[in-house]
């Protein structure tokens, strides 16, 4: 039976083995802590690469992905097929000012919800794909949040209700 002569081995491959086996050490728990964080602090992501959010409009919670650049605002919902229940999409416009939406290249019906400074100031409710119009706010907004069509009435939302962004809660040992 042979046995390992350690001192055979030079020295910079024994550091690089310390370095690899150390490295493995950290990483496991590491990747099990991002993994634990996942639900909990770090962000999400849609299936577009948009950050997802959560908002409390009045007393109702809803996930929307963040778009903010002028080509995610263009595209929008843009053929999207569907939006499940309790989710959308909110602009976050650069600077508040009357907005001017429309339903090009859309597929599924939708709700708009105008929100300037924390507050939902209008709708314009139940919007068909086929609606060649453009949809106005009805005064400067900061946001705009595009949901599935239906939700504002089923949700009792009106005008003067406080829209608020969720923070994510921080991750473990933050």
């Amino acid at each position: 039976m042979s046995s390992l002569n350690v001192d055979a081995v030079p020295l910079s491959q024994r550091v690089i083995a310390r370095r690899v086996i150390i490295g493995l050490f950290l990483a496991i728990p590491l990747t099990l802590w991002v993994l634990a964080a996942g639900a909990s602090g770090l962000p999400k992501f849609s299936e577009a690469g948009n950050p997802i959010i959560s908002l409390r409009l009045n007393q109702v919670l809803v996930q929307a992905e963040v778009v903010s650049t002028r080509e995610k605002m263009y595209l929008g919902l843009s053929g999207r097929r569907y939006l499940a229940p309790n989710t959308g999409m909110l602009f976050a416009m650069p600077f508040p000012a009357v907005q001017h939406f429309c339903m090009r290249d859309m597929l599924i019906p939708i709700d708009i919800i105008w929100i300037a400074q924390g507050r939902i100031i209008g709708f314009h409710p139940n919007l068909s794909p086929d609606d060649p119009g453009t949809f106005t706010s009805p005064g400067p907004v900061d946001l705009v949040l595009e949901v599935p069509a239906g939700f504002v009435a089923a949700s009792g939302l009106q005008s003067g209700h406080q829209v608020t962004i969720i923070p994510t809660s921080p991750g473990p040992g933050r």
